[in-house]
Order: structure tokens, then C-alpha cells, then sequence
């Protein structure tokens, strides 16, 4: 009995530490769930962000003075 006595508030450290790290990873994981089941912005979808290729610049520089 003389051991148990010892090892009794290690061991309520680390089982107080394991139920506070199973809280938090409980509430992170719920958290990101409710991120994605949120809509989406428009112009958003699952494969990523579409791209507006308007309003780009073709990649060829044009000179001002024609040559």
C-alpha cells in the first residue's frame, strides 16, 4: 500500500491532464465540423476558388511606343 499512496497524485495529474486534452480535442473537432457545414461564400466551391482570368494580364508585355 505504501507505493499507491505514492503514485496516487501522479497519477490524478496525468488522468486530470488525459481528460482536459480529450476535452479540447472534442471541442476543436465539433468546432471544425460547424465550420463546414456553413455556406459557402459565393464563387467558392468545393474544389477551390474559381478563377476570374478576365482581369488578368494576357503574360505578354505590349511596348507603348509600338515596337
Amino acid at each position: 500500500m505504501k507505493y499507491v499512496s505514492v503514485l496516487t497524485p501522479p497519477l490524478l495529474v496525468c488522468a486530470a491532464f488525459l481528460f482536459g486534452v480529450g476535452a479540447f480535442l472534442r471541442r476543436e473537432m465539433r468546432a471544425g465540423r460547424a465550420r463546414s457545414k456553413r455556406v459557402q461564400p459565393e464563387g467558392i466551391s468545393d474544389d477551390g476558388p474559381e478563377l476570374d482570368t478576365q482581369d488578368e494580364p494576357s503574360g505578354r508585355s505590349e511596348r507603348v511606343d509600338g515596337t
